[in-house]
């Protein structure tokens, strides 16, 4: 019997590994790298340290959503191809009850619940302040060289109100050209033959200071649009002063998916808080809890399915996984959508589909035990 237990667990366990690696991998890592890739192309002075550590937090954070699915995957390929190659029947001819078969799959649900348990609870709000706080070190790198804050040949728009494109060449900007925005609207535009960059950060509001040369001015007048009313102005040397103080992080943003799980408890039971954002932060501890808990509906749900789907297919397990998946996600989104509204009890909506999956889990699972 222990040694079915063990084949049982090693092979859903191992299925759950392979798919959790590939929803990392594929399904998010993959566009982080593309996005990586793209600021890298962007500033290619970027510290590699920056670069893997932001990776190495972003894991985490994506284990929260791939540990249920996968093991629902898993379940789904593993008891499939036990129903499909005729083992399944074997072990029910053995006198074996679906509970009984099932018994290593429950030890491993209660294992993954504990894993995800941990990761939503204390691992992901930590990687998620850690990540607020890259803000300071980009911050940092800007204090040393602050040519690393423009991309070449790109349009920065990570400025307020302002829009930048040069070419660095030989520490310098070329070819700068600046646009001050407002409201959507250019309320001035400089164009210069090269611009040197200095910051200022000692100031209450710390400034990034561009020093241009060789400068045609357009400015908006007082009467009309800025078509209408600039003219054009050449001087040999200015110097703009823009606003970077955005880009300082004063302390953590005390967002509810970002702290601990002690602070999301005590925030949550506060009565001093006003009861919109009470609600906010009892969604937010609910939301956490039933994802860790969603392994064990996944297992009950997954069972009866992969077994009456009889496929070995992988594709098969997989679409069916991730239909299960979305509706599972979307129906957490839709509680999540009114979760400033108290009277609707959005930390108790998001409970409502590990409930719906349980029942249904129930419901096939028994029907399958009596065949």
């Amino acid at each position: 019997m222990r040694l079915l237990d063990r084949y049982i667990a090693r092979q859903v366990f191992i299925s759950a590994m392979f798919a959790v690696a590939v929803i990392i991998i594929i399904l998010v890592l993959g566009n982080v790298f593309k996005e990586i890739l793209r600021e890298l192309a962007k500033r290619p002075d970027l510290s590699l340290g920056f670069i893997f550590k932001f990776i190495a937090l972003i894991i985490p954070v994506s284990l929260s959503l791939a540990i249920p699915f996968s093991f629902l995957t898993a379940i789904l390929l593993t008891f499939g191809r036990l129903s499909a190659d005729s083992e399944f029947v074997s072990m029910r001819m053995a006198g074996l009850s679906m509970t009984r078969i099932c018994l290593p799959v429950l030890g491993l649900a209660l294992f993954f619940t504990s894993i995800c348990a941990w990761v939503n609870l204390s691992v992901t709000p930590w990687a998620k302040t850690e990540m607020e706080g890259m803000k300071d070190s980009l911050f940092n790198y800007m204090k040393k060289e602050p040519m690393l804050l423009f991309p070449n040949q790109q349009v920065m728009s990570e400025l307020d109100d302002h829009l930048v494109y040069a070419k660095k060449k030989d520490g310098m900007l070329k070819e700068f050209q600046m646009v001050k925005m407002e409201n959507n609207m250019p309320q001035a535009i400089a164009i210069a033959k090269e611009a040197s960059v200095a910051v200022e950060l000692d100031k209450a509001d710390p400034e990034l200071l561009l020093e241009m040369r060789e400068v045609s001015l357009m400015v908006q007048g007082e009467d009309g649009n800025f078509m209408q009313s600039s003219q054009p102005v050449f001087m040999e040397e200015a110097i703009a002063g823009v606003s970077v103080g955005k880009l300082q992080r004063k302390g953590v943003e005390d967002k509810p998916s970002n702290i601990s799980l002690r602070r999301i408890i005590g925030k949550a039971t506060d009565p001093d808080l006003d009861p919109a954002t009470r609600t906010v932060y009892r969604t937010e501890l609910s939301m956490r809890m039933a994802f860790s808990v969603s392994c064990i509906t996944f297992g009950l749900i997954g069972v009866p399915l992969g077994i009456t789907a009889q496929r070995r297919e992988s594709t098969a397990g997989f679409v069916m996984s991730m239909t299960i998946a979305v509706s599972y996600y979307v129906m957490l989104t839709l509680a999540q959508i009114v979760q400033r509204e108290e009277n609707l009890y959005p930390h108790i909506l998001v409970w409502i589909p590990n409930l719906l999956f349980f029942v249904l889990g129930v419901y096939l699972f028994r029907r399958l035990s009596k065949r």
